[in-house]
């Protein structure tokens, strides 16, 4: 009998230890939607974090990407929401305007140029008359041009064109047929019809989409028409698009690894597949316009939700996860394009050279624009720009349409 009292007491003693200590760990949660690769590194950036910060822990939990909005609204309604989470930089507008996440001003310091403008930019917002910072980015991406340097070798191509004037050139040359049966094997470029695949276009071309006010939509502008019609024509006109954007096509970057297209607009995701495809490709800025070079701009931030427990401390895990070396590290490991533009000295590009030329890619890129549904908006422009793809509308008239649907469908409920 002395012998299970003392057991008892020493159980209950250990326990009382275990829930002292338990009291002592301040706690942050966090749900992400990275594939494998990314989520290994999340992890080790977390007992980095919780190495250098004794008494912190932090739970990482996985939200599949597709359910990860609708997952995050729910939890706010049944108050089980993260302390953190990472949004698609789709979302932001909507969380934004619920009140759902913190200005990330009131709880330190942030550097807006201390990260690449695109990325930062999707995170600030103006309330009530007042700029606020609701997150900070921890991915960014966005196209470049991709050639096929098998096809510029044999077409007697030295290098990838600058200019689109110099890319039509180079894109009529690589436009062949191989076996001389009439029907062309190979062609210049391969493309995507949809909005954000056509924002390239327009951002080398300096369309804005949106007045300042938000109110009115401007892509019918001259530059707007410019910027469509020149896709249009590397179809229509010149013929050096291989159709790629119409339903059945064959797809774009399936096109490039075939060797049906020498030259196509993708992003970072796609360096690792062709490389083990065996392909012996570059990769280039996207062709300077009117304005310059620029690109498209895709992503994730990192927010704060409004009743996190420890929102100092969330603040200091994301800048933690943003800061140079924590960012030059992410890029090493992963391939990909770092958020803060100080990472640069601390990476080897030897290791991951496609890095450094997307890193200089979106030093020019252009946030998308802020509405509450991103997705709403491209189902209602891209019907309009495949039917100017297929001759079926005119230009001028597809962006005429575009416009009056996007100020009666979409900024009048903004």
């Amino acid at each position: 009998m002395r012998y299970i009292l003392i057991l008892f007491f020493l159980f209950s003693c250990s326990k009382v230890e275990v829930e002292k200590k338990k009291e002592g760990v301040k706690e942050i949660t966090l749900w992400e939607t990275y594939g494998e690769e990314e989520h290994k590194e999340i992890l080790k950036i977390a007992k980095m974090f919780e190495e250098r910060n004794p008494g912190v822990k932090i739970n990482i939990r996985r939200i599949p990407w597709g359910d990860h909005q609708t997952k995050l609204m729910t939890s706010m309604i049944t108050n089980t929401a993260p302390d953190i989470a990472r949004v698609d930089i789709a979302f932001m507008p909507r969380l934004v305007a619920s009140n759902s996440v913190l200005d990330l001003k009131k709880l330190g310091e942030v550097n807006p140029e201390d990260y690449i403008p695109a990325a930062i930019q999707s995170c600030i917002f103006k309330k009530n008359g007042e700029i606020g910072i609701y997150g900070l980015p921890d991915q960014i991406t966005g196209v470049c041009l991709f050639y096929n340097k098998k096809a510029f070798k044999e077409a007697g191509i030295e290098k990838p064109p600058k200019t689109w004037e110099e890319f039509i050139e180079v894109a009529k040359k690589l436009t062949v047929d191989k076996d001389g049966d009439g029907k062309i094997d190979q062609f210049g470029f391969g493309m995507d019809y949809s909005l954000w695949w056509t924002f390239p276009f327009f951002n080398t071309f300096g369309v804005k989409f949106l007045s300042e006010d938000g109110k009115k939509c401007l892509l019918d502008s001259p530059e707007g028409k410019k910027a469509l019609q020149l896709k249009v024509d590397l179809y229509r006109k010149f013929k050096v698009e291989g159709g790629a954007w119409q339903s059945g096509a064959i797809p774009v970057d399936m096109g490039f690894m075939n060797g049906i297209y020498a030259m196509i607009f993708t992003g970072p995701w796609n360096v690792k597949r062709f490389k083990e495809a065996g392909i012996d490709f570059g990769i280039a800025l996207i062709p300077e316009g009117p304005a310059g070079t620029s690109t498209n701009v895709g992503g994730t931030d990192m927010v704060i939700m409004r009743k996190a427990k420890n929102p100092e401390l969330c603040f200091k895990f994301l800048k933690f996860l943003t800061s140079p070396r924590i960012q030059a590290m992410w890029a090493m490991d992963l391939g990909q394009i770092p958020v803060n533009v100080k990472a640069v000295q601390f990476i080897d590009f030897s290791k991951c050279p496609e890095v450094k030329i997307f890193f200089e890619q979106m030093k020019t890129a252009i946030p998308r624009p802020k509405v509450l549904s991103y997705d709403r908006l491209e189902m209602t422009v891209n019907p309009y720009l495949y039917a100017a793809l297929t001759g079926k509308m005119t230009v001028k008239k597809a962006l005429k349409e575009i416009k009056e649907k996007i100020e009666k469908d979409i900024l009048a409920e903004e």
